[in-house]
């Protein structure tokens, strides 16, 4: 291609980028202007992303990595998730204005890679191979036994429960313990027996042993439940404080959220999701577990329409819920909550020492002690804990369900070389940014997470089991989704599985 083709080629396609991506910053600015240089011989990268809201980041990876490889310029191009990869696809084939690398969804890469828009990786600088990512990243990513994308952002679901509610039991059990300690009796109880006690005849007392029993203090770690038995023994023996509504609920409506009672068992293509002949749906363990499931209803009787994710996160955000299950995007909604009531509470105290501070007699120095404000007294802001999901008992494991952004090579492209190794760069080393501007949790092991929310996230992420990958099972999760409500509702959970098991393996041919 002459000098002059190449050249109008390019500017054309960095005018229809101009309009797709916003440039905010300063680094964002140097991207436009390498954009718009005509005397830049760098080899230019494409890559498209459907969500806006990864602009910042991708923009700022593109400078990072420009500075660090100068002779290869990325260019993000923000596109319409309509029709994503149908428009990828038919942009490659007509080879105009194709993306060399796009961010892909693991469930769809099947569908990519037959389609000829995937590309076996070459992990440039091992960043695949050195324990960056975790098995359930690179399930994710894996198709047929190769790598066909990099692990870059993940969803999926946690345990979240109240540590102020938890403590505050532990605290009720504990005096309790205290009063009651060596006849079992209470406080009052006591007083009533020793005042009896005086009035007995010298030899019916007996002397009490020399040693005693030293009765365990708990605290809110002995409340963090490791099995879904463990809950329901809690929510047995609770009394719930003022404003406490529900001690477990969580949305019963998504499989999202219910997937982990089950995903232990259920097996829709094996690990990696990609092989048709690896279906056992319909199983006496994953049975169990939906029976389990089953009779939480009767337990906590959670209504589908009154358990969205949202209304949910909302009422345990506001203290009105002990245990919930979650998904990543609460740990900034809690952040803020918490950031904002410790705020709240820092102006109370401050409020309370001046006020104290007021009523100081300035002549004796003598404190009105009725009036002064106990800080004690005033109420801390709750503290909430991250954990992995409970298994279902002591008998049956439990697994989430994963989803993942991964980082695609288009097969197309004639750029592989540079375009692996963005990939690579954005996906390991520039991960540790990915948060912080987009909210979006790496799939890297190594992106510094200090954090017990997110690092919670990333320890049930490396366990879980992705969504497959096969392209005739993609309405699998609708059918398990109407099953699990089914099931809820009261239907027959073993007919149910059975009929899905069915009807997967119909629409596979098997």
């Amino acid at each position: 291609m002459g000098f002059k083709r190449k050249l109008i080629s390019v500017l054309a396609l960095i005018a229809i980028v101009a309009g797709s991506v916003y440039i905010g910053n300063q680094h964002n600015r140097r991207l436009e202007e390498m954009r718009n240089n005509p005397y830049d011989a760098t080899e230019t990268v494409y890559f498209w992303y459907s969500d806006a809201g990864l602009t910042d980041f991708f923009v700022n990876a593109a400078v990072a990595f420009h500075e660090k490889y100068a002779g290869i310029r990325v260019v993000p191009v923000l596109v319409d998730s309509k029709d994503y990869l149908e428009n990828i696809n038919e942009a490659s084939i007509k080879g105009e204005k194709f993306p060399d690398i796009y961010l892909l969804s693991n469930e769809s890469l099947e569908k990519a890679y037959l389609a000829g828009l995937a590309s076996e990786v070459t992990d440039p600088g091992s960043a695949m191979a050195d324990g960056r990512f975790s098995k359930g990243a690179l399930d994710a990513v894996t198709y047929k036994d190769k790598y066909v994308g990099y692990p870059l952002a993940f969803e999926t679901s946690v345990l979240l429960y109240n540590k102020t509610l938890l403590q505050n039991w532990a605290d009720r059990i504990n005096a309790g313990e205290k009063a009651s300690a060596g006849e079992g009796l209470s406080a009052s109880e006591m007083e009533d027996f020793e005042e009896e006690e005086g009035d007995l005849p010298a030899e019916t007392t007996e002397e009490a042993p020399e040693t005693e029993e030293e009765v365990k203090e708990v605290s809110y770690l002995d409340y963090v439940p490791q099995t879904v038995q463990d809950i329901l023994d809690f929510a047995d023996a609770y009394e719930p404080e003022e404003g406490v509504e529900n001690v477990f609920k969580w949305d019963v409506s998504d499989i999202f959220y219910n997937y982990f009672f089950v995903g232990n068992y259920m097996i829709v293509g094996g690990d990696s999701g990609d092989d048709q002949g690896n279906i056992n749906i319909y199983n006496s363990d994953a049975l169990k577990c939906m029976q389990v499931y089953q009779g939480l209803n009767q337990f906590f009787s959670i209504d589908a329409a009154d358990s969205s994710a949202e209304k949910v996160l909302n009422d345990f955000i506001a203290g009105k819920t002990v245990y919930t299950i979650a998904t990543s995007n609460a740990i900034a909604k809690i952040d803020a909550a918490l950031a904002e009531a410790n705020e709240e509470y820092k102006n109370k105290i401050k409020e309370a020492k001046a006020h104290n501070l007021e009523i100081l007699d300035e002549k004796t120095g003598e404190e009105s002690e009725d009036e002064l404000i106990d800080l004690d007294s005033i109420e801390k802001p709750m503290e909430i804990g991250y954990e992995l999901v409970p298994d279902v008992s002591k008998d049956y494991k439990s697994r989430s369900m994963s989803v993942t952004e991964a980082v695609i090579v288009n097969g197309y492209s004639e750029n592989k070389t540079a375009a692996n190794r963005f990939a690579a760069f954005v996906t390991s080393s520039y991960s540790k940014n990915l948060y912080s501007k987009s909210g979006k949790l790496a799939a890297c092991m190594d992106a510094g997470y200090t954090e017990d929310s997110c690092i919670t996230f990333q320890k049930e992420y490396a366990r879980s089991i992705p969504l497959p990958k096969i392209v005739e099972s993609s309405n699998f999760w609708v059918q398990l989704e109407i099953t699990f409500q089914e099931v809820w509702e009261g239907e027959e959970a073993d007919v149910l599985l059975s009929n899905l098991e069915s009807q997967i393996k119909t629409q596979l041919g098997n």
